[in-house]
């Protein structure tokens, strides 16, 4: 099953519309429109938005792909067209979540000790 027909089906499982699901991803209508139906590349940033949106990780949006189509961008702005298999990127995903989640321990054992030196 491709990513656009997963997204659309849990788009319609929480019985929202494409106009609602736009609104809540910020993007037109239109344009959350061509992302369910496969016209337009969906980028990592909008699958974690709109994992955000149903509540789950990007890893359970993806659980059901076999293989898709992803837009990865690099920090100058440029993008390649790549496939990957569906269990390899998901390993990176996790992987990727996994990070975050460590940097923002991180950060919140730093604040804690600038806390702590700010009341000294």
């Amino acid at each position: 099953m491709p990513i656009h027909t997963n997204l659309q089906k849990l788009r319609s499982k929480l019985d929202l519309s494409q106009e609602e699901m736009a609104h809540e991803l910020g993007m037109s209508k239109n344009g959350y429109g061509k992302l369910e139906r496969g016209e337009s590349k969906i980028t990592v940033e909008h699958l974690q938005n709109i994992a955000n949106v149903f509540n789950i990780d990007i890893v359970d949006l993806l659980k059901e792909e076999r293989d898709f189509s992803l837009l990865i961008g690099d920090n100058h702005g440029n993008y390649a067209n790549k496939y990957y298999d569906n269990a390899q990127e998901l390993e990176k995903l996790q992987l990727i979540i996994d990070h975050q989640k460590q940097l923002l321990e991180q950060k919140d054992k730093e604040i804690e000790l600038l806390r702590r030196l700010l009341d000294a």
